[in-house]
């Protein structure tokens, strides 16, 4: 080929790439990887001064790109064949496990964090000193099946995160370490191959030891019935890979043999008489069967006989461990404070709780940026 006609054409192919984004209609959510992506975003002198604007704009065009999904997929297929062991979104570990790759810790974020939930734990104290508060911190995958984990991966040494944490805690609020009980349980199938959270056996095992730390008894699994829901579940790992050789994960439900009825109320409008939404087994985010996905506010009346309430303050990691709550509780709140828009404090006063329980992943924990509007 001519030496002068490469660098036309070339020029062509990026020239008619670049019309294509430009007249292809913005997409505003992506059902494959299950987020609302970046929008053309507005213009102003302080987003250009501050670099904000060029920022948003690069994710917009990353976003957006035309083809994005295949560019992916052949982006990955490209790495795998290289020996690589991640395409900078997920880690591909042994055993088909895909692990998503670690954040850097914002120091800045973990102090506001600490310090909006301290205030928080002082003035639940100064209310009612008799309303137990305990947190449940849940490790990402990678802290457990470390074994799975790529060779030489910089993965986030959770374990230490957790001592920084209790260490900078007000004592009234209990930090339980779930990490020693998931590591007793990493040979069975805790995690998703292909998503971020853990399975029901996973929450099973945390529901367990929580209900033991706080004095009560919890369920076994004989006496639950464990029914196989899905068989083809590709979670948010896989959609960042978007590739994988392996089968999808299962999808199990426990439903207790004693009958309990619920009443689910969702933001005091949308009511449901069960915790799970079969719906979502159809769907790509097949994880949401549990509780309905992520939901600013739900409110949780059992059949259960005594008088006992408990507000659960979390993020998705609690959606498949409230179940197994359900069994335990007359009344449960659930807030996720990404979504929430009043003042937490004041909900738990108004409800007269009994108990307060954070359950999060722990890096969400002291890097969600939404705590700042709820606490």
């Amino acid at each position: 080929m001519n030496k002068k006609v490469r660098p036309i054409l070339f020029s062509w192919i990026l020239l008619s790439i670049a019309m294509i984004n430009v007249f292809t209609p913005t997409k505003v959510f992506s059902s494959k990887e299950n987020r609302y992506l970046q929008e053309l975003p507005k213009v102003s002198y302080k987003k250009l001064i501050s670099g904000e604007f060029g920022k948003e704009f690069e994710i917009y065009t990353t976003d957006q790109f035309v083809g994005r999904n295949y560019w992916i997929s052949l982006k990955t297929i490209s790495d795998l064949i290289m020996l690589k062991k991640d395409n900078t979104r997920v880690y591909f570990g042994k055993e088909h496990y895909l692990f998503d790759v670690d954040k850097e810790i914002e120091e800045e974020q973990f102090i506001k964090n600490i310090n909006v939930i301290n205030e928080f734990i002082r003035e639940i104290n100064e209310y009612n000193k008799n309303i137990s508060m305990t947190a449940l911190l849940i490790p990402k995958k990678s802290e457990i099946l470390k074994d799975k984990v790529p060779l030489y991966a910089p993965i986030i040494n959770e374990e230490i995160l957790l001592e920084k944490i209790k260490l900078s805690l007000y004592e009234e609020l209990q930090v339980l370490d779930v990490i020693d009980v998931l590591n007793e349980k990493s040979k069975e199938d805790i995690y998703y191959k292909t998503d971020h959270h853990w399975t029901t056996k996973g929450a099973f095992y945390t529901y367990q030891y929580y209900l033991e730390k706080i004095g009560e008894k919890p369920l076994e699994e004989k006496d639950f019935l464990i029914k196989e829901v899905s068989n083809n579940f590709l979670g948010t790992s896989y959609r960042k890979a978007n590739f994988y050789l392996d089968t999808p994960d299962k999808i199990y439900s426990y439903i207790p043999k004693k009958e309990v009825k619920y009443q689910v109320t969702y933001n005091h409008t949308e009511k449901s008489e069960s915790l799970y939404d079969e719906i979502y087994l159809g769907k790509t985010d097949q994880y949401s069967y549990f509780l309905s996905g992520d939901t600013s506010l739900i409110e949780i009346e059992t059949s259960i006989e005594n008088d006992k309430s408990i507000v659960v303050i979390k993020d998705s990691f609690a959606n498949s461990l409230i179940p197994f709550l359900a069994n335990h509780y007359k009344n449960i709140i659930v807030i996720d404070p990404r979504y929430f828009n009043m003042k937490i404090i004041n909900y738990v006063k108004e409800k007269e709780v009994d108990e307060i329980l954070f359950v999060f992943n722990i890096q969400n924990f002291i890097q969600e940026k939404s705590f700042s509007m709820v606490f």
